[in-house]
């Protein structure tokens, strides 16, 4: 059976001159275009040898569409290609508005470990990430010109303070506790994330961004999927 790791959030952030060193579980999600060119469209993380973790709105077409760019800090270069295999979708799900926005995605073949290509660890069940805290941000940012890897400081704020007071045509988004919003630190940009690109608590990957365009959203800031609201069946279903 292959293992995840399980671990408790007394840590503190890590930092270095070469991102994908310092988070090696961060790999690319590639998504195959009416072209025939392979897209770098999300971001998700390494479970295990065999399963990923990503944001489930990046995998709403069949599977066979997308693979995985692992051990690569640039778009479209180096480091290993995994095709997907089978996708698992957490089964409530409501992507029009953030909740449940995760996915537990199978590789058609093990990968294998190497200093740019490690498990990510995860929060035990339940573990409450708190407001004010700052996390570090990974990805490529789809639609920026950087095609490297790059890392921005995110601040957890109170989820009631993101995605109310919509206009009244939109969908209505009502935080709860399954939910980690968050602010850009001063001086970073919001463009490197991902749908799918994971926050760091230390070396705990603690968050998933989402992928759904919250734009008409009087929030302005970034939503993320709590990984431990979800360990429990992260664990059960990345077997």
């Amino acid at each position: 059976m292959a293992l995840i790791w399980l671990l408790s959030l007394a840590l503190v952030g890590a930092s270095s001159a070469n991102y994908l060193q310092t988070y090696p579980s961060i790999v690319q999600v590639e998504t195959i275009q009416p072209s025939g060119f392979w897209e770098q469209t999300c971001a998700a993380s390494i479970l295990n040898s065999r399963y990923v973790l990503s944001a489930a709105s990046c995998f709403s077409t069949s599977p066979s569409l997308h693979r995985i760019r692992a051990g690569a800090a640039f778009r479209y270069s180096g480091g290993i290609i995994n095709y997907v295999d089978s996708v698992t979708n957490y089964p409530t799900g409501n992507f029009t508005n953030q909740v449940h926005d995760i996915s537990v995605v199978r590789l058609a073949s093990v990968l294998t470990y190497n200093a740019l290509i490690q498990r990510a660890a995860i929060p035990e069940p339940q573990t409450i990430i708190p407001n004010g805290i700052v996390l570090a941000q990974g990805g490529w940012g789809r639609g920026n010109s950087s095609y490297s890897l790059s890392f921005a400081q995110v601040r957890t704020v109170s989820g009631s303070h993101c995605g109310v007071n919509q206009p009244a045509n939109q969908t209505t988004f009502n935080s709860t506790s399954n939910v980690l919003c968050g602010t850009l630190t001063q001086g970073f940009n919001v463009s490197n994330a991902d749908g799918g690109s994971p926050w760091f608590l230390g070396n705990v990957t603690v968050g998933v961004v989402s992928g759904v365009d919250h734009g008409n959203s009087s929030w302005s800031g970034i939503i993320a999927t709590p990984i431990a609201y979800f360990t429990n069946w992260i664990v059960r279903t990345a077997v």
